[in-house]
């Protein structure tokens, strides 16, 4: 009797556990997602997303959705001050598809390759020197040398070649010559990238996918020669000598910024020269800042 008295509790106790479980199951079912990020899949290559929630997708550092007019593929502007006459009667626009595809993987590819050195101490660690210091709307200028160095007696400063460099005529989309950097001490963060290509002086390099990449050049640079630093731009002869440099002329050298790291995006340009949040003295570390949101036609600065 005691046995089937026990038996009936342990069914009734079970019956009461399932119906408390049935209803846990049901509730969990419908219960409202309140972070709407766990619909999205992040990790999936084609997936575009707007992370910093200001309405417009931060592609490409999270990915790519086909068939869209993601900011990078729609520049407008002229790119800064340092227009080139070769660009005369030109504008930026809206990029086609297909070219529009290619651009964002062709930018994917220097992310990823220079995402090695995310702070300056990293860069020059692995090699790097610093050609340029932090300058406002820039940041610093770092350039792997390889050895190379002005004081070689084969170097013609009227002339010049970079040997052992990838200063030369060759575009790698996916290796930019420069890594820019917001500060100058070992933690300062890695901001934009520079391209650097020899060229004729009317005819700048065939470059990214588009039309929207308008190239610039610094016709002639004082460098320190021995630490390959920039000292001034233009200078008379006199005074690059005052500095200690030598006038290096750079006529048939052409540079592009792209601003493709998160924060630094720049969504009227991708390829504007200068960054408004890169201050005199020192990056905005304030996302709220008004900087983020004026136009990069109109910044300061010295080179």
């Amino acid at each position: 009797m005691r046995s089937l008295a026990t038996l009936v509790v342990l069914l009734l106790l079970s019956v009461s556990l399932s119906g408390c479980l049935a209803e846990e199951d049901i509730e969990d079912e419908g219960r409202f997602i309140d972070d709407e990020s766990e619909l999205f899949d992040t990790e999936n290559p084609d997936y575009c997303g707007d992370f910093d929630g200001d309405g417009k997708p931060d592609c490409p550092l999270s990915g790519y959705t086909p068939d869209t007019n993601p900011w990078w593929c729609n520049s407008t502007g002229v790119g800064g001050h340092h227009v080139d006459p070769a660009y005369e009667g030109m504008t930026k626009g809206v990029l086609e598809p297909e070219l529009c595809e290619t651009l964002t993987y062709e930018m994917k590819d220097a992310i990823e390759w220079a995402s090695q050195w995310p702070t300056l101490g990293d860069a020059e660690d692995a090699g790097y020197t610093m050609s340029v210091n932090y300058v406002e709307g820039m940041g610093t200028h770092h350039v792997m040398l390889n050895g190379f160095s002005m004081e070689d007696p084969g170097f013609d400063a009227q002339e010049p070649e970079f040997q052992d460099t990838r200063i030369d005529d060759v575009f790698e989309h996916e290796r930019p010559e420069f890594l820019m950097y917001g500060g100058e001490e070992r933690e300062s963060e890695l901001v934009g990238f520079a391209w650097f290509v020899h060229a004729p002086s009317n005819s700048p390099p065939e470059g990214f996918t588009g039309d929207n990449d308008w190239w610039h050049r610094h016709d002639s640079l004082c460098f320190e020669s021995t630490e390959f630093l920039v000292m001034g731009e233009n200078l008379d002869q006199e005074t690059c000598d005052d500095r200690g440099g030598v006038n290096v002329n750079l006529q048939e050298y052409w540079m592009v910024h792209a601003w493709i790291i998160r924060p630094w995006l720049t969504y009227d340009d991708v390829f504007t020269n200068h960054h408004p949040c890169l201050l005199e003295d020192g990056p905005e570390q304030d996302l709220e800042a008004d900087c983020w949101g004026e136009s990069t036609e109109h910044v300061a600065h010295e080179i």
